[in-house]
Parts: C-alpha cells; structure tokens; sequence
C-alpha cells in the first residue's frame, strides 16, 4: 500500500520528483500526488499488482479505500469501492480518478491510479478522532524541530522545554512515532540537562545584585545557554511589615547571563534568593506519565541545577527626619506635629538618629523641597501621608476610627525616592473620637517603621 499525498497542502511538483520520475519512467504524480489537483482537492495515489491489468486495477481501487480508511478513520465500506471500481468516483468524499499508468515486467502488471479528492467533503468524512490524532501529531513534530532548532542555535533550555511538552502529549498515546516516545526524548532531556551548569558570578551581596550564569559543557569548550528562563524566588516585606515569597522570571542574554537586581522593592533586607530552571509546568503536565521513576529522576536533576545567592544590604539610612502630613476627615492637612513626634520618638527608642521635621503643606515633594531648603542635614526623609477615612460612635460610647496612608522614604541629597509602600490601612478603638483617630494614626505609623526597618534599617 502505497499513502502518497494525503493531506499534503502543497500544490507545486517539487524539482526531486521531477527526477525521480525521468529516472524511473514513473509518471511525476507518483511522487507528488498533489500535481494537477486543483486549488480545493488533494491528491493519492493507488497501486495494485497482480497477473492482469484489471485485477491489478481492482487492487488499487482497493489500495485507495483502504487509506481512505485510514485518513478519515472510518470504514468506508463495499459501495465505495463498487463504485470507485465501476464508476471511477466516490461522490460522497469528491473523489475521481484523474489518471492512471500501467507497467508490466515479467508477466506481472502494476496499475497506478492517480486520485484527486475535495479537501472540503473528506474532511467532513474524516472522525473527530482522527483529525485529533492528526493535529496531536502536528503539534507534536512542529515542538520537537523547533526543539532541534534551539539546539542548535544556543538554546538548549528551550529545547529542554519542547521535548518535555511532547513527552506530555504523548503519554497514552500509542501510535505516537517512536521517535518521539516518552523514553526517546527522556534520554534526550537529561543529556541536554546534564550538560548544563548554573553558576552565580559577580555577587554583591551587601548591595543584594549578581549575575547568573548558565553555560553547556561541549566536546572542547563551554558555551553560553541563551534564551533560558530562571526563576529568582525570594522573600519580600508586605505592607504589615510580614515576610512572604515572591519570584519573578528573567532571560538570560546572547552570552548565557543576566544580571539580577531585584523588581520588588520591597525585597527583605537579607535573606536568599534562588535561582531555578523555569521548568515546574512541564514537569507539572508528567504528573501522569506511566514512569514515574523516571519524573522524579528528572525533577531531582532539574532541581540540582539551582544556586542560591545569600546576601545583607549593608546600606543604611544615617540619621533621618520624619514628617507626617495629617489629614483630617475633609481632607485638611492638620499641621499636626503628634505622629512625626511619635514615630521619631520610637526610632530614637531603637538606638537609630531621628527627629521630627513639621510638616504644614499638602504635597509631599514639596515638603521635601522645604526640608532640604530647611538646614537640616538628616541624610533621609521619611513622609507618611495619613487620612482619615471615618469614625463612628457606637451605642456604648465608644468611638471607632479607620485610617490610610501612604509611606514614602527620599535620601536628602539627591533628592531620590528609596522606597514607597502600598495604600495600608489601620482602624482602632477610643473613648472619645480624638483618641480613637490618634490610635488609629498610631498604628499607621507602626506599620511604617516596620515597612522601613525591614527593607532598610
């Protein structure tokens, strides 16, 4: 049985079989069956053998039914072939014969039969399932040619990806071609992987900066691993002053590095960063794969190639002033001098040099262009913007106080903003409603230091 053409979407007769047929005698549809099939058909040939010219034609009517059968997945039955065979058609699939060619060679006859069939009805004859397989299959061999294609230019990591994505689409897939099988592109995965090494180069740790490396050892040399995605997971300081875990992706360039300078600005003063093959979802879609000694020998082999990065910001503040605009329920700036004095007050109480700079106007760099026109020489400015949102009075008598506010720390002498926080919000109980609003400007100003001594003091 001969399947030729089936499915192919080109239309030009390429130059090879164009050769092939004047070297073999061998019509050229024979090779490409999709010459002279018209813009909407594609094209098959089918071939049969036997003592006479018309039982060699009845087998290859049967030759085409059978990988009619095949492509669309269903069985197309003995009136098709009755009249493909009498007629030369099969109506429902727009298919007929376009030509055919007969060859004898010691007393056994070959008949070609070249058929041309609309793209429109077989694919309406073709089952879901079938088109499924089809489509797996071309997504499958379209991921691994991309794969070989990194490979080849330097990016071996996303080679690594594509082969682990066929791995998952292939699993309970038996008619996947065995060179994509899971086992084939597992021994491929873990020799492209061993060959990779992570390293961290440059580190900085008193500034929390390094640059990562990853290169592929060869036969004679090491080259860079371009294109490679890493993941950096590390701790950061929420607006309660709580540590959480946050990561982000980063690429590495045409040299195999790329330098790391955390995003988050809030990241924890010290702590560790690591840095991991960006590989959990592919590992994630093998969850099911019938190995899985296999998947966990990967994973641990994946997981080897991480590095950590410790570091401890030694850069700290110097002395520095503090002043809070208040804002009162219509939104007022208060000019009130209370806060900045108490979270001073609590810094100075941490052995750090503080003080209290008052604070009258509404915007917050222009109270920064009056402190540094003021002859104060703090080295930062901490500006807590506080509003307050609402009090209620319940029916017992106490007062109940919500509030906002906004932190945001300058150094004096550029003028730069060192860090800013999210919106954070405070509400607090008092026996009248001054008391219950200072307590709940008190508890802003809390979170703000403990913002600030996390990242920097």
């Amino acid at each position: 049985m001969a399947v030729l053409g089936l499915f192919v979407l080109t239309g030009c007769t390429s130059f090879s079989a164009i050769l092939k047929s004047n070297f073999s005698g061998l019509p050229i549809w024979y090779y490409d069956p999709e010459v002279n099939t018209g813009k909407n058909n594609t094209g098959m040939v089918g071939e049969g053998h036997a003592s006479t010219e018309r039982q060699a034609e009845l087998l290859a009517y049967s030759d085409i039914i059978e990988q009619l059968s095949i492509a669309t997945g269903s069985d197309l039955g003995q009136e098709a072939y009755r009249e493909l065979s009498v007629l030369g058609t099969i109506s429902q699939i727009g298919l007929s014969i376009n030509d055919g060619y007969t060859a004898t060679q010691e007393g056994q006859v070959t008949v070609y039969l070249h058929a041309v069939i609309n793209r429109e009805l077989l694919d309406l004859e073709t089952s879901d399932e079938t088109k499924r397989r089809a489509a797996l299959a071309a997504e499958i061999e379209s991921l691994v040619l991309e794969g070989d294609e990194y490979v080849k230019s330097g990016k071996e990591l996303r080679a690594v990806s594509n082969y682990m994505k066929v791995m998952a689409l292939g699993i309970g897939e038996d008619y996947i071609n065995s060179e994509y099988s899971f086992d084939e592109l597992y021994d491929v995965v873990v020799e492209l992987l061993e060959s990779i090494t992570t390293a961290v180069v440059n580190p900085r740790p008193s500034a929390a900066t390094c640059t990562i490396s990853l290169t592929r050892k060869g036969t004679f040399v090491s080259s860079a691993v371009s294109s490679a995605e890493v993941l950096a997971t590390y701790k950061a300081v929420d607006t309660t002053g709580t540590e959480y875990q946050d990561s982000f992706v980063y690429l590495t360039d045409s040299d195999g590095t790329f330098s790391f300078t955390s995003i988050n600005g809030s990241l924890a003063r010290s702590g560790s960063i690591a840095f991991s093959l960006n590989l959990s979802s592919e590992l994630a879609a093998l969850a099911s794969a019938p190995d899985q000694e296999k998947v966990q020998a990967l994973s641990s082999l994946i997981a080897s190639k991480s590095v950590v990065f410790n570091y401890s910001k030694s850069y700290t503040l110097g002395s520095l002033a503090t002043a809070v605009i208040e804002h009162d329920k219509l939104g007022y700036v208060t000019g009130s001098t209370d806060i900045s004095d108490y979270i001073a007050d609590m810094m100075k109480a941490d052995g750090f040099q503080a003080a209290s700079f008052h604070a009258e106007l509404d915007d917050e760099l222009d109270v920064l262009y009056e402190f540094n026109h003021s002859g104060r020489t703090e080295n930062c400015l901490l500006v807590i913007r506080i509003g307050l949102l609402d009090s209620v009075s319940s029916s017992t008598g106490v007062v109940a106080a919500s509030a906002e506010g906004l932190v945001s720390l300058y150094q004096c002498s550029t003028s730069k903003l060192l860090y800013q926080s999210d919106v954070i919000y405070s509400s607090a109980f008092g026996e009248t409603e001054e008391a219950a609003i200072q307590s709940a400007f008190k508890k802003l100003a809390d979170i703000a230091y403990t913002l600030v001594k996390a990242v920097y003091v």
